[in-house]
């Protein structure tokens, strides 16, 4: 048998069905038998062209070969993940980058054939048993190996098809590695405060909402006890990195890289064991999509057992704190200042309340330091707010976010700050606002507290959008995505989903009557963070009750609106997929 046919069939039996375009008897067929070309005796006779029909079904028990996740693909939009994972075999053709004990995964190009014509790419997966390649001396990855991986995939950007975030090697060569099971996980709780930490299950719930590598908007603090200690804190680096857990469950969040108590490097002090109840401070990344951490240099282990670390210099009362709900006003806020030694800040935060009656920054200089000095009273007594950040401990982008005669709840630690004698009672640098209510606005702040709008549990009303978005500088899309609850006022014929644009743009209001405090929602995409791009799907109307989610906008200073193509419709008459 013609040696090319006879290898080309061993790949077919080991890769899944193929048709040839001869039928399989003439590949039978002796040399002797096959005339050779009359024009050119010299030349051998040319292979047959092989194609690769698709087969499996993406299963664990039928993976798909590279031909099969290519068709179960083409109806995929770019850039939009599948819903769930699946199971791909093929053949290396390529080798991208290694697997490595750095990084712990690897990217190479697996195909049907070892010519590699349809090409699949596992990028920065995992190694054998959905875990970091650690050991040099396991098997690693090389041209003409066999695999089977594991994973959700995506077109990116439209012209590669490849395993998206949380892939892994499921087979290689034969030898299978069953992925750890799930790791349990406790309910969700806390606010990420200082006075209401999450739990362990509360920030992975967070994070699950960041894309890979995005870090979270702002500093959130973590309660959970030590599992396991990767690195001790250190007197040469002075951080350590250690895993996470709720009591009695094993999902994990890793603190990486955390200073030590006080937010500076360890020197001497106490250090973390199995078992220590800490919490830690920081800013949070879901790491290469598959390692929920805190971003380095950026978190400190802010509680162990109870201790915490500050400046001392007397420390004040901190057993009462207050909450967002019964903060500490200016008078109570200044005599805890009082107290102190000159120069001191206390080792905890806390919540005070009071009207804003001075505004010390210039308006120039607001977007350029993205904080505010300002003045709150509670009519009997002042407190200094310095170098003040904005609601949820974002960004103050231009004047007019906050004003005379607005009543905020600030959180931050106290300060006793002396200069030629005088004394300034103040709230330290580090200090935001978690509530605030606009002057006139009885109905609540720019979103009521700081959870409002956060989430589809808690959604902005129209109103609330309307009094938010009018706080922002001009034609800046927010950072972040908020969430708007309303009922569809009308949405006219040019403004419907369409396959040509795939949005759609319509007012919403508390009852879905056309009122004041009405809200546009401006070029909205579909259900799922997509593209309207089939007739046969339900389209909104009139009275529909709607969540949208999405980045918000200032347009030219006087149309608060949704970022166009930046949001979509989370929910419609409580339909969310």
């Amino acid at each position: 048998m013609n040696t090319y046919i006879f290898d080309r069939l061993k790949k077919a039996i080991r890769l899944g069905a193929i048709s040839f375009l001869l039928p399989l008897s003439s590949l039978l067929t002796s040399c002797e038998d096959v005339p050779m070309p009359f024009n050119n005796p010299e030349l051998p006779p040319e292979p047959d062209v092989v194609v690769i029909d698709p087969v499996g079904d993406g299963t664990k028990e039928n993976p798909f070969n590279v031909a099969g996740v290519l068709a179960y693909m083409s109806t995929m939009e770019a850039d939009v993940e599948s819903t769930k994972d699946i199971y791909v075999t093929g053949v290396v053709t390529s080798v991208t980058e290694s697997f490595s004990t750095q990084y712990g995964n690897a990217t190479f190009v697996i195909s049907d054939t070892d010519e590699g014509t349809n090409k699949f790419t596992f990028y920065r997966g995992l190694y054998l048993g959905n875990k970091k390649y650690t050991n040099e001396n396991d098997v690693n990855i090389k041209e003409d190996d066999v695999v089977v991986i594991c994973g959700k995939v995506v077109n990116f950007r439209g012209n590669t098809p490849e395993t998206a975030s949380g892939s892994y090697l499921y087979s290689l060569n034969g030898k299978t590695v069953e992925p750890d099971p799930e790791p349990t996980s406790a309910e969700a709780k806390g606010t990420g405060t200082q006075a209401d930490p999450y739990n362990v299950a509360g920030v992975l719930k967070l994070i699950s909402g960041l894309g890979a590598d995005v870090n979270s908007s702002s500093e959130v603090y973590v309660k959970g006890v030590v599992k396991e200690i990767t690195e001790q804190f250190g007197t040469q680096f002075g951080n350590a990195t250690f895993k996470m857990v709720d009591k009695g469950y094993d999902a994990v969040f890793t603190a990486y890289r955390v200073l030590y108590l006080g937010n500076v490097k360890y020197t001497d002090g106490d250090q973390i064991k199995e078992g220590d109840e800490v919490i830690v401070c920081g800013k949070v990344v879901n790491f290469r999509g598959n390692t929920p951490e805190t971003v380095q240099g950026s978190a400190y282990l802010y509680s162990l057992n109870g201790k915490t670390g500050g400046s001392g210099g007397g420390g004040g009362n901190t057993s009462n704190v207050g909450t967002i709900d019964n903060p500490k006003s200016c008078t109570e806020a200044l005599t805890i200042i009082k107290a102190l030694e000159d120069g001191a800040t206390t080792d905890e935060a806390y919540y005070v309340k009071g009207k804003i009656t001075k505004i010390i920054t210039a308006e120039d200089k607001i977007a350029q330091y993205k904080n505010i000095d300002y003045w709150i009273s509670d009519g009997t007594s002042e407190i200094e707010v310095f170098r003040g950040r904005n609601i949820d401990n974002t960004d103050f982008t231009g004047p007019g976010q906050i004003n005379v005669g607005d009543e905020v709840v600030v959180l931050g630690k106290l300060q006793k700050f002396v200069k030629n004698d005088n004394m300034i009672p103040e709230m330290a640098q580090g200090n935001y606002i978690v509530k605030l209510t606009k002057a006139g606005n009885s109905g609540g702040n720019e979103g009521g507290d700081a959870d409002a709008g956060a989430s589809a549990a808690k959604p902005f009303t129209p109103a609330q959008a309307n009094a938010f978005v009018k706080t922002l500088e001009a034609d800046k899309n927010t950072e972040k995505d908020y969430y708007i609850k309303g009922k569809i006022i009308e949405i006219t014929g040019k403004n419907q989903f369409s396959t040509q644009y795939g949005n759609c743009t319509f007012y919403i209001s508390d009852d879905g009557s056309d009122k004041d405090d009405k809200f546009y929602v401006f070029r909205t995409l579909y259900i799922g963070n997509v593209k309207y791009a089939d007739d046969s799907w339900e389209k909104p109307k009139a009275g529909d009750e709607v969540i949208i989610c999405g980045k918000l906008v200032n347009y030219k200073g006087n149309t608060p609106e949704t970022a166009a193509n930046n949001s979509y419709i989370y929910s419609l008459n409580g339909k969310t997929k």
